[in-house]
């Protein structure tokens, strides 16, 4: 099974592979150091196991945007970070004795052409062959865990990801290597591990300042610890690393409705449209502040747009429905209700919002 955009959506319940992925991971290989090498201490980043979908936050069941596009900056990578895994193997020195080499091959293949479930089998069929090297197994096993976080094998991937760092435990190697302690947190807080997590992201802040993703891990975190002022910090930093991305801005956006904030969110909610003016996240962030100040009047062709990006969208559907129904138009906005919840049941906020205006129907 390839981990496509459609299918990767089967996990996320969000948008397709969008541009956010150039920038944040084009930084991510550039700023991310060294992780595992051949004396115990690193390899070259671009081994980067960094496919990183679907996690788990506040944002999630509550309908706040700046989650969403963490989601979606998520999962945009999975297919990305797997070729460039791939394409790393290639070049990468073998430790001593298996110099020209290429411990697996039909993995590199399938994470290649984004197979990240053909990737799984592959690597664990190389891992059970024969005994590796422990710095190769390091490698094999940080490849794996990216092709279980891309097929949403969250617990698969925690347990891989926790392997690794035992292999450097017990081979002196650095156990804070900054990549996998990212990744082992994005599985963490698929697993509603939030506690966990953070401090494994403090620790990939620590080694990779310069990562605007790892602020934006950072500050949805936070936010799902209720933790907001943090929250806004983190997305402070992820904007001052990309100002032109709209992760950040679409970040604070939600950080700052959780503070009732609510004209900096929707000062932030505009920022992120004009940097990504048709990407459904973006123009969701704007909707929502704006249903939020309870200015949806001001923002109604966005919600519509927002809703044309991402039609199959829980999340999107439903701040549209809430802007019709504060601007009186509660016919139109019931059905839109209805298809929310039948898109994301799990969804406090659209739960509770479909309950009360079916109850009005009295149904």
């Amino acid at each position: 099974m390839k981990a496509s955009g459609a299918d990767i959506d089967a996990f996320c319940g969000n948008s397709p592979h969008d541009r956010r992925a150039d920038h944040a991971w084009s930084a991510l290989f550039r700023d991310a150091g060294r992780s595992v090498s051949a004396d115990g201490t690193s390899l070259p980043a671009r081994m980067d196991p960094a496919s990183l979908p679907c996690v788990s936050c506040k944002a999630q069941t509550q309908n706040l945007p700046g989650c969403t596009a963490m989601l979606n900056l998520c999962r945009a990578f999975c297919l990305t970070a797997l070729m460039a895994l791939a394409g790393h193997a290639h070049g990468q020195p073998a430790p001593a004795g298996q110099q020209g080499s290429n411990p697996c091959p039909d993995a590199n293949e399938a994470m290649a052409s984004g197979d990240a479930e053909a990737a799984v089998a592959a690597l664990r069929a190389c891992l059970s062959a024969r005994l590796h090297p422990w710095q190769t197994e390091a490698e094999l096993r940080v490849r794996l865990g990216a092709s279980q976080l891309a097929l949403g094998e969250s617990e698969a991937a925690l347990f891989t990801y926790n392997q690794v760092i035992a292999l450097l435990r017990d081979n002196g190697g650095n156990t804070d290597i900054p990549i996998v302690r990212r990744n082992r947190a994005v599985a963490l807080l698929q697993l509603d591990r939030a506690q966990e997590a953070l401090e494994d992201l403090l620790i990939a802040e620590r080694g990779m300042p310069q990562d605007d993703f790892v602020h934006i891990l950072l500050g949805g975190t936070y936010m799902e610890l209720d933790r907001g002022t943090e929250a806004i910090a983190a997305y402070d930093n992820a904007i001052r690393l990309a100002p032109d991305a709209p992760g950040g801005w679409i970040g604070r956006s939600a950080a700052f409705i959780e503070l009732e904030l609510m004209d900096r969110a929707v000062e932030d909610g505009r920022e992120a449209v004009a940097i990504a003016p048709d990407e459904g996240s973006a123009l969701n962030a704007l909707c929502w502040a704006l249903v939020k100040a309870e200015r949806a009047s001001e923002g109604m062709d966005i919600c519509y747009a927002a809703v044309e990006a991402e039609p199959d969208s829980g999340a999107i559907i439903h701040s549209l429905a809430a802007a019709l129904e504060q601007i009186g138009e509660d016919e139109e906005a019931y059905p839109l209700f209805a298809r929310a919840y039948e898109l994301e049941p799990d969804n406090t906020t659209i739960a509770g919002d479909y309950a009360r205006v079916s109850a009005a129907r009295g149904e």
